[in-house]
């Protein structure tokens, strides 16, 4: 499937957005949303990359921050520029992660949250977001694990999973790259928040070496477990951010 196909299906199915919308902001964006708002402290502009319907831009605005949103999909950023109820501290687009319409250093804040996967070259967006974002500014990172054993069923699949996400530990910076997958798209949208959608194959090993590279100082490196400070603290020992099925990762730009 092309990627074209996939950007038609974010452009125009409407039951995708309604179930994004009716997502528990606790349990899907309370992490990412407070990265972003203590990262900022008021002083200058948040960009969420791929807002969907914006719930975490419009939570921020409420609290006083300035932030603007962008998507692909104008179902989205419709709906998005509606629930924001013309709040002056959020602003949505349409745009595309891979030509951000803003000039070099114009964020003190940036994140990506479940957008990498959904990209056939995650790493230009990864640039993109980089070069809008002001320096010792923050970019926050959050994917499904692809490769964690938590995703799959039977002890065969697991090693198998297991045996990869070691694999890329142990292989050269030089080789660091993204493998993809065939997209399955639901336009019934039951299947919102499985990530059946996805067209590359994200693992923590991988953005974090490709962050590091881009010289980003890596400040929070974790799994994506929940909200809770217990849960939060359990999730950044080595092996539950290198196999559990989510990913956080923050950085600042040097």
């Amino acid at each position: 499937m092309s990627e074209e196909s996939l950007q038609r299906y974010y452009k125009s199915c409407h039951e995708y957005f309604s179930k994004l919308g009716e997502k528990d902001f606790e349990t899907w964006f309370s992490k990412y949303y407070r990265f972003l708002i203590v990262a900022n402290r008021k002083e200058g502009l948040i960009l969420d990359v791929g807002c969907g319907v914006g719930q975490v831009a419009i939570k921020i605005a409420e609290e006083g921050s300035k932030c603007v949103g962008i998507d692909i999909s104008p179902i989205a950023i419709k709906t998005a520029t509606k629930d924001s109820k013309k709040n002056d501290n959020a602003f949505f687009m349409v745009a595309s992660g891979y030509n951000l319409p803003f000039k070099q250093e114009t964020f003190s804040t940036v994140g990506c949250f479940d957008i990498l996967e959904h990209l056939e070259n995650p790493e230009k967006c990864l640039d993109e977001t980089i070069q809008v974002l002001k320096r010792n500014g923050t970019i926050v990172i959050a994917s499904p694990n692809m490769l964690s054993p938590v995703y799959v069923k039977g002890l065969k699949q697991k090693i198998l999973r297991l045996g990869k996400l070691l694999s890329k530990a142990v292989e050269s910076d030089a080789k660091v790259k993204f493998e993809h997958v065939k997209p399955k798209l639901d336009w019934s949208g039951k299947e919102v928040g499985r990530d059946l959608d996805a067209t590359t194959i994200m693992d923590p090993i991988t953005i974090k070496r490709l962050l590091k590279r881009k010289k980003i100082e890596i400040v929070c490196y974790s799994s994506n477990l929940g909200p809770k400070r217990l849960v939060e603290k359990f999730s950044r020992l080595p092996i539950v951010r290198a196999i559990g099925g989510g990913i956080f990762i923050a950085g600042k730009k040097k």
